[in-house]
Parts: structure tokens; sequence; C-alpha cells
């Protein structure tokens, strides 16, 4: 009898697991679904550019490509700086801390905007970097000219990333989703309008592409503003309540917790930018293929960010709730689920990459032809590049809903300039291998950062939640 109690006794807590697990999978799902499509929004804004700069041409892309490079790796610096936000609101909010929440946002707005201003001082100059780097006169002219248009939605992009972080941490990211979603096809139209000189808007070429993505960051973030003010559901939560104080313990808590994160997002959009400085002094038609590849496979991992902000939320939630055993389960679930779906997104990748090329770049003209060949080859290695990262991606989610940010910076630097780059030079430049050398030192880099951050959250649940089972499996009765 005494056994037939205990094997009885362990099959319900099997259940209770496996039960608590989905229930987990079910939530993650729900809130990684919306940030899904906001991520995909926000790249497709940059795949966008990039398919209309190649409309005018393989040298148009080529410096259109380079200058749009440099802009969202500055913007990546600054968001790194604003990303932790989220996550301590997602803490407060998990600890029922409403006041603290509307403090948290507050200051993350009047951070971006501090931020924004010698930023778009250093983009304004960047040409003088571009020259020095050894790029050709004619790709720098039509970067400068993309980079002195968009550098003034800077302080826009900002402060609605803050606002994105916000209404994510209180499980509220459909309201930014349905705006980011309205943003493309105005972007689109902007595009065209302002590129040929339709619709008695100017024509600017290249520079009109930049001036349509500032007009959609301010009309975005003035939007976001109404509805923070207008909505009866988001006026409750008084997020601008006291706008003018300053919250110095808050403000030292964003930059303490950012600064690694900004160092993390710096290092890998600056090894992207590195990356697409060497393509450039290797040949136009390298740089123009590494840009169609690179822009793809970001729109792709723009799903796996989805999930790792949910695991960073939900994370913050748990944490803040008391709960560490949630947060374990969090990780399980959105791991598992982000594999999937990197997975059956990279079949396209190796099933039709001429197709894809074709989205950027006309292939049945003879002067495209060698860009769409270096581009089919650079997607076989894109693969493992988008599947590593995405692993990595949803581990550094984990840490910064665990708080623990500052290793982050070093596996990166490490990763991406150590091996990527380091080591990509070493293949590229010394042995000749050029753009595949470059690619396959990148993907490397990305494996290694991958299989470290994924054991670095391991070992700090484990010191909240010693595992009985597999990592990989559920294991804890919800507290």
């Amino acid at each position: 009898m005494s056994h037939l109690a205990l094997v009885s006794r362990k099959l319900s807590q099997h259940l209770s697991r496996n039960h608590s697990f989905w229930v987990e999978t079910k939530a993650s799902l729900w809130l990684a679904i919306p940030l899904m499509l906001i991520q995909l929004s926000e790249g497709m804004v940059n795949v966008v550019d990039t398919v209309m700069m190649g409309g005018l041409g393989t040298s148009t892309l080529a410096a259109g490509g380079l200058g749009a490079t440099a802009f969202w790796l500055l913007l990546s610096l600054c968001t790194g700086l604003l990303e932790m936000t989220g996550a301590l609101a997602a803490e407060a909010h998990g600890a029922k801390d409403h006041h603290r929440v509307g403090r948290i946002n507050v200051q993350g707005l009047w951070l971006s905007f501090g931020i924004s201003m010698p930023t778009m001082v250093l983009i304004w100059q960047l040409d003088r970097l571009l020259r020095w780097c050894g790029q050709q006169p004619a790709i720098v002219e039509g970067a400068t000219a993309y980079l002195h248009a968009i550098v003034w939605g800077l302080p826009a992009a900002l402060g609605l990333f803050v606002f994105k972080e916000i209404l994510t941490a209180l499980s509220r990211p459909r309201l930014v989703m349905g705006l980011m979603l309205v943003s493309i096809p105005l972007n689109v139209g902007l595009n065209y309008g302002l590129m040929y000189g339709r619709w008695g808007l100017p024509e600017l070429g290249l520079a009109g592409i930049g001036w349509a993505s500032t007009l959609v960051f301010w009309w975005s973030f003035g939007v976001a503003v109404l509805m923070l003010r207008l909505s009866p559901s988001l006026r409750r939560l008084r997020l601008l309540r006291m706008w003018w104080r300053c919250d110095r313990n808050i403000l030292k808590e964003i930059i303490h917790l950012g600064w690694p994160l900004c160092i993390d997002f710096g290092t890998e959009y600056g090894a992207i930018t590195a990356a697409a400085l060497l393509m450039g002094l290797w040949s136009t038609e390298l740089l123009a293929a590494h840009r169609i590849v690179i822009t793809t496979t970001e729109l792709l991992l723009m799903c796996s960010w989805g999930f790792a902000y949910a695991a960073a939320m939900r994370t913050g939630h748990k944490i803040g709730a008391g709960a560490p055993r949630a947060a374990r389960r969090v990780a399980q679930a959105n791991l598992l689920m982000n594999l999937l779906l990197v997975s059956i997104l990279a079949i396209p990748l190796w099933a039709f990459p001429k197709t894809i090329a074709a989205f950027y770049l006309d292939v049945h003209i003879p002067a495209n032809a060698q860009t769409v060949s270096l581009a089919i080859t650079l997607f076989k290695i894109g693969i493992v590049f988008q599947i590593a990262q995405g692993i990595r991606i949803i581990s550094a989610g984990t840490l910064q809903g665990l708080k623990d940010t500052h290793l982050l910076a070093t596996v990166d630097v490490l990763s991406h300039w150590g091996i990527g780059l380091g080591l990509g030079y070493v293949a590229g430049h010394v042995l000749g291998w050029q753009g595949i050398g470059l690619w396959c030192c990148l993907a490397l880099g990305q494996l290694v950062a991958a299989g470290v951050l994924t054991s670095r959250f391991h070992q700090l649940i484990t010191t909240l939640t010693p595992p009985t089972g597999s990592p990989f499996l559920p294991q804890e009765r919800h507290p």
C-alpha cells in the first residue's frame, strides 16, 4: 500500500510539473507573439529601406547599407543603456510597486534624450571616420547623405524604445504592436515619395529614405505619448507622473545595469559594422551581398528577440514575486520554443536563397549577378549564425531578468571581436577566403557565446533552485 502511495505521489508530482511547464509556455507565448510582431515591425523599417535602396542600384545599396549599419550600431549602443528599464519595471510590477514603475519610465525617458544629443553629433561627423577606414568616396558620399537625414529621428526612436520596454514589463505590448504595424506602410509610402519626388514631395534619392525613417520615428513617438495621456487604462498607471523630477537612485540603477548591455549591443552591432567595412575593402559586390544576408538574418532573429523580451520580463516578474522556481520554467519554455522557431525559419535560407536575394536586387540584370551569387553562398553560413544567435539571445534575456548583465559584455567582446572578427580577419584577409571566411568565424563566435551564456544562467538559477533533473525538462512545482 505504501509503495502504491509513493508511486501515486511521484506521478502526481510529474503531472504537476508538466502542467506548470505548459502553463508557462502558453503565458510566455501570449507575451512573445506581440513582441515578435513589434520586433519584426522595427526590423521591417530596416528591410524596407534596404529593399528600396536596391531599387536605386548596387552602389546605392552598398552606400545606404553602410550608412544604415553605422546608424543602427549607435542606436543599439543607446538602447543597450536603456534596456534594463524594462527588466526593472517588470520586477517592480511583479512586486506590485506601480509607483516605482512610473518613476522608472520617467528616468528612462530623461536618460534617452540625454544620450541622444552627443550621439547625434557623432553621427554627423561619421563621414570622416568612413574615409579614414578607406571606404570609396562615392560610398561615403551616399552614406553621409543618408546619415544626415536619419540622425534627426534618434531622440524619438530612443523615447519610443523606453515606452516599449515599460509597456512590455506591464504585459501590455499589444498597444505598441499596433503602433509599429501601422508604421510599416507609412514608411513605405514616405520612402517612395521622398526617393522619387512623388505627390509633391522633393526628390531626395538615398537621403529621402533617411528622412522617411525620421518622420516615422517622430510620428510613432508622438502617438505613443498621446496614448499614455488619453487612454483610460494607461492614464490610470500614471507613467508620466512628475516627469520633471529626477530620481538619482533609479537613474544610477538603470545606468549601472545598462552599461554592460550598452557594451554588449555595441559589440554585436560594432562587429556587424566592422564586418561591413571589411567587405567594402574587398569589393562593392561583397558589401552589397553582406548587406542582403545580414539584413535577412537579423529580420528573422526579430522573432527570437520577441522570445528574449518575454523571457526577460517574465523572469523579472517571477523574481519580483519571490518565485525563482517559476523563473527556471520561463527559461525552459522560451528556449525550447525559440529553438523550434529558428530551425523552421532557417529552411528558406537553405532552400530559396536566390528568391530571397531577388527581393533586394533584380537577379536578371547581369551587373547584379556577382552580388547575387555571393549572397547565395553567404546564406548557407547564415543558417548556423542565425540558430546560434537565437540561443544566445534567449540566454541573454533570462540573465537580464536576473539582473546579471556584467558577464554579457565580456562574453560578447570575446565572441564577436576575438573569434568573429579576429579570426575572421585572418581567414578572410590573410588566408584570402574573404566573405566566406569572415562569416564562418562570425557564426563560430555565436556558437561559443550561446554555450557560455546558457551555462551561466543555469549556474545562477541553480543557486536559487537546485535542479533535480535535466535543465531542459520541467522539474519544479510552482512555489
